[in-house]
């Protein structure tokens, strides 16, 4: 048997079913494989960022991730002790403090056993198709494409899928990158640890506070309530010293649960016990040919932070509108050379910031850490990351990886500032008005003009958008056009991820020109009535 899909993904996991969806989103036929029979029953991933609720907010999934939340990001503290009943307690912030003047969302408690079929159900809903209980065997490719063979692992059928590129999602264990012969750099593993989930009585709640998670000094260990009364408690463990995963047992386990308690006989049961590598590594490429990496099969980072996981679904975000604009004919295949330019230096100072905040928060009993870089705000981590070259027209090379985020002010190659206008007399923010094709804001009509113009001739989506006095968007609070550092006459080209690639201080009758000037320095050509001619 053989089929033929424009993308194959290797890996239904959370950063293989992003990147499913949302090439689902942008009508781009693609097919995830996965070795697993279903979704994962793991707590590896649960605080959802402001920017990644953006992304998925993009997908529509926002109500329904939020129904279906299953902590609270922002409710609670994070708490250290000695353990729960420890009267000395000491209280820090909420996960993530209010996003809301600088998102148009808020961040999200969802795990990732249950934002898996949420994310699989959306990338069916779009058109994408999913093959769980399916392996990767092999691949081979060429100029043309890829060739991988798969196998249905309840009926041993094997099918060859030929793809015009292939994402390889399959996570830090997988095959792909090696097979691709992509070597990886970094400290490496740093420590052992194991997630115990276990059903319980114990209270949320220590002193009558509430606890999003707490750090458990007398083992070393978090403990993470979570509704229902199903936890999880993630500990360290020491192979140097004899340990082994298969050594937890339900009693050790019911033993730690009521250590890191304070007393004992408290209701331990376990539901799975599960060791993990904490582990940093960068991949030397994020690109081999027509194959691309995506997730944990890219960069491993220790969970410290929350940015492993979420660096992820920003990594399918920016390959995805790429993958898209190439498939449809709307670009240059170079472009798809800026997803390792611009994502990897930001993954490496992402992966910094995670390994110091591990020296901070964690004992080192191995003496594995590196020395730890200077820590940054979480939000300049999550909302800015600057690129500084890719698909973008630079202003200057960036002094540093990351922007204050409270500070953005429409720079090339940093995500545009949430903005609220007003648009058919709705409160929206500029952020909704991302995620399929480039959109331009403006300040005078000529750039409408020039707009429409240039996406004809050159068959390249281009919405644009008017701001201000008779325009289509109404700027309430006053901060168009500073938010965006141009003039009252100026405009701002933002990508489909909401990353600004141009901005120009004023309009004049030149509009078309510089349209035509920049998109062209950014790999993009389309199929319009210029290409038609030709």
């Amino acid at each position: 048997m053989s089929t033929h899909i424009p993308v194959l993904i290797v890996g239904g996991g959370l950063n293989g079913l992003t990147a499913a969806a949302l090439l689902a989103h942008q009508g781009i036929g693609c097919m995830v494989v996965e070795r697993h029979a279903d979704t994962s029953i793991q707590y590896k991933f649960a605080g959802i960022s402001p920017r990644s609720m953006e992304i998925f907010r993009s997908l529509g999934l926002e109500a329904e991730i939020r129904a279906n939340r299953t902590g609270d990001q922002q409710g609670g503290g994070i708490a250290r002790g000695r353990n729960l009943a420890d009267p000395d307690v000491q209280w820090g912030g909420p996960a993530w403090p209010d996003a809301s003047p600088y998102s148009p969302t808020q961040p999200a408690t969802c795990d990732q056993h249950v934002l898996e079929p949420i994310l699989r159900h959306c990338a069916e809903r779009l058109g994408a198709a999913t093959r769980f209980s399916t392996e990767f065997l092999s691949l081979e490719q060429d100029a043309a494409g890829v060739r991988a063979v798969i196998r249905n692992r309840e009926t041993g059928q094997e099918e060859t899928v030929a793809a015009d590129y292939l994402i390889a999602a399959d996570g830090a264990g997988g095959r792909l990158r090696e097979l691709l012969g992509i070597g990886r750099s970094g400290p490496g593993v740093l420590q052992h640890w194991m997630n115990i989930i276990f059903d319980t009585d114990l209270s949320p709640e220590i002193g009558g506070k509430r606890f999003t998670s707490c750090f458990v000094t007398d083992l070393n260990a978090t403990i993470t309530p979570r509704p229902g009364g199903r936890w999880l408690l993630a500990l360290q463990y020491f192979p140097e010293k004899g340990e082994r995963p298969e050594d937890f047992d339900r009693d050790r386990c019911r033993d730690l649960v009521e250590k890191a308690a304070g007393r004992p006989a408290v209701k331990a049961e376990l539901v799975d016990a599960r060791s993990w590598e904490m582990a940093a590594f960068v991949a030397d490429r994020f690109r081999a040919g027509r194959c691309f990496l995506i997730g944990d099969a890219a960069h491993l980072m220790p969970p410290t932070g929350a940015f492993g996981g979420n660096s992820g679904i920003h990594d399918a975000h920016n390959l995805a509108w790429k993958l898209a604009m190439v498939v449809r004919g709307e670009a240059n295949a170079s472009l798809l050379d800026t997803y390792d330019a611009e994502r990897r230096p930001v993954v490496a100072a992402t992966l910094a910031q995670a390994l110091a905040r591990l020296q901070q928060w964690f004992k080192d009993p191995a003496g594995r850490l590196p020395p730890a870089a200077a820590i940054v705000n979480d939000y300049d981590v999550v909302f800015g990351q600057r690129y500084g070259t890719g698909a973008l027209v630079s202003e200057g090379t960036p002094d540093r990886p990351f922007e204050p985020f409270a500070e953005l002010s429409g720079r090339p190659g940093t995500r545009a500032p949430h903005l609220a206008v007003e648009r058919d007399g709705h409160r929206i923010s500029t952020h909704d008005l991302f995620g399929r094709g480039f959109v331009l804001l403006a300040g005078e009509a000529a750039w409408r003009r020039a707009a429409e113009t240039v996406s004809e001739r050159q068959g390249i989506p281009l919405a644009c958008h008017i701001v201000g006095a008779g325009g289509d968007l109404r700027d309430p609070d006053g901060r168009w056009p500073a938010a965006l550092g141009v003039g009252p006459t100026g405009a701002a080209l933002v990508r489909p991820d909401g990353f600004v690639a141009s901005r120009w201080p004023d309009g004049g009758n030149d509009a078309e020109r510089k349209l035509d000037e920049v998109l062209g320095r950014l790999a993009l050509r389309g199929t319009g009535k210029e290409g038609r001619d030709r």
